[in-house]
């Protein structure tokens, strides 16, 4: 799979680029392709193209597509980074951390003129670009919510008069479907609006692609409380005072009204100590959330493997429900 994943950037990178360099300045172009040069898994683009042979069409007719699909990611981690006020991305310094805000900004506006082009020169420019304005408002829409879901930190009036002070499984899958699957479950589509599927395999595919999307985020949940051999740091999500997490929203449910109100008060707390990041740590490991949170990523791949059987017994189809093992194994 990894493999596979290497052949997407070789035949996505280019064109991203040649997209990019159109009508901009010679010192701005740096900035603007800083962020697609900083490499990335490149799955959302693999989804594509591999939807598209899936759906029976030609890998040719949705190169343009997939690249369009990594770009919208690309641009909404340029403009979270400025939310989020980010410095590291890929392990590298993000676009702001190296030539500030400002152009950082000037950078995210210059990819969203992009992705209007580049959905013009589409086969299907109309249903593309349909997609692609959905596509970005539902991810804005995850964008807000997740800033809602932060417990401190930020002090715009609106945020404070708007921000949630609990979540329930029905409210967390609301916003890992806005956040995050709607641009994987878009990918998808996008690759069968190029091979010009009919309907029940376009609905196959969309509702793989949201499995996928959910199973994606879920996993990386996970992932940001635990930090198994991701090299991220353990319990991020806890100092980032974040509510919206598959392991805090299930530990919440679990743990004892006093517990609920420690870890509600860690939550609180601006600055974390190791102490205090240490004692939300431990009351995770107490429950059984780690078990609960991993089979609940399973069964959402399970979903989605199983979505595909509508479609033709075909190796792309085959590579499809590779990709969807390949989420389920950065479990591990």
């Amino acid at each position: 799979m990894t493999r596979v994943l290497s052949e997407m950037t070789n035949a996505i990178d280019p064109i991203m680029l040649r997209y990019l360099k159109k009508g901009v300045s010679k010192d701005f172009l740096p900035i603007v392709t800083y962020q697609v040069k900083t490499g990335g898994k490149r799955i959302r683009p693999a989804l594509t193209l591999l939807s598209c042979q899936a759906c029976g069409g030609k890998i040719g007719d949705a190169l343009l597509p997939a690249a369009m699909i990594e770009l919208i990611h690309n641009y909404s981690l340029i403009m979270d980074d400025i939310i989020d006020h980010g410095e590291l991305r890929r392990g590298l310094p993000t676009v702001r951390a190296r030539y500030g805000d400002t152009l950082a900004l000037l950078a995210g506006m210059f990819h969203r003129e992009v992705l209007g082009e580049m959905a013009q020169g589409t086969s299907q420019p109309e249903e593309m670009h349909t997609l692609l304005v959905n596509t970005i408002k539902q991810t804005i829409e995850g964008e807000r919510m997740d800033i809602l879901f932060e417990q401190t930190g930020r002090r715009d009036q609106y945020i404070i008069d708007h921000h949630y002070t609990k979540i329930t499984p029905e409210l967390y899958f609301r916003l890992i479907k806005k956040k995050t699957a709607e641009l994987i479950k878009a990918a998808c589509v996008a690759g069968a609006i190029s091979a010009r599927a009919r309907k029940p395999y376009r609905d196959a595919i969309s509702t793989y692609g949201e499995k996928v999307g959910l199973a994606f985020q879920v996993i990386d949940d996970f992932l940001d409380i635990f930090g198994e051999k991701t090299g991220k740091q353990k319990g991020k999500d806890v100092i980032e005072h974040k509510l919206g997490n598959a392991i805090i929203v299930y530990a919440l449910q679990e743990v004892t009204s006093h517990q609920h109100s420690q870890l509600m008060k860690v939550l609180r707390t601006g600055e974390l100590d190791s102490a205090r990041l240490g004692q939300a740590l431990r009351l995770f490991e107490s429950t059984g959330v780690r078990v609960k949170v991993m089979n609940l990523a399973k069964a959402l791949v399970k979903d989605a493997k199983e979505s595909l059987e509508a479609l033709p017994e075909t190796q792309a189809r085959h590579a499809l429900a590779e990709v969807a093992d390949f989420v389920a194994a950065r479990l591990y």
